[in-house]
């Protein structure tokens, strides 16, 4: 393992330049769809499937009335539908429109192309090893239920300070 100066330098790096090249890319998007930024979250969040308005809200860390808007935007813009749910009339479920559901694929479509733009002066071996280690490092993610990687500090929620796990 690199020594941790040289990891956290290199996770610096890395951070920086993805963040900067997606969120160029996401910008340009958002306008074009007049989304906002916490639409655009609700929509890749549905996109998993349906949930209830109050995991919606809590995933989001937004309060329920701030929800109401949101969503109430969405469905008028044929994004996102609301019904009851089943099991329990007082509860609402949102779910992805077809509209809503191209809208997220047309966003993944076009984060794939740049990311793949950005590859594009590595040979085919190199760009096979970089899909390689990112499948390794979701793999590692998805393990990780808290978020948290071993060494590296956690965000207290309370405090927004860093804190050792």
């Amino acid at each position: 393992m690199a020594a941790p100066g040289k990891v956290e330098e290199i996770l610096n790096d890395f951070a920086e330049r993805m963040s900067g090249l997606m969120i160029d890319h996401y910008q340009r998007h958002l306008v074009e769809l007049e989304l906002t930024l916490p639409q655009a979250q609700a929509l890749r969040i549905l996109r998993r499937g349906p949930v209830t308005t109050g995991r919606l809200a809590e995933t989001l860390g937004i309060s329920a009335p701030a929800l109401t808007q949101l969503t109430d935007r969405l469905a008028r813009k044929d994004l996102i539908e609301r019904r009851p749910s089943e099991g329990d009339r007082r509860c609402v479920i949102v779910a992805l429109t077809a509209k809503g559901t191209a809208v997220v694929d047309e966003f993944r479509a076009r984060r794939r192309e740049a990311f793949c733009d950005a590859l594009g002066g590595l040979s085919e071996p190199q760009r096979e090893q970089v899909f390689n280690a990112l499948e390794l490092v979701v793999g590692a993610l998805d393990r990780n239920k808290r978020g948290a990687t071993v060494g590296l500090p956690e965000v207290s929620k309370e405090t927004g300070k860093s804190v050792r796990v």
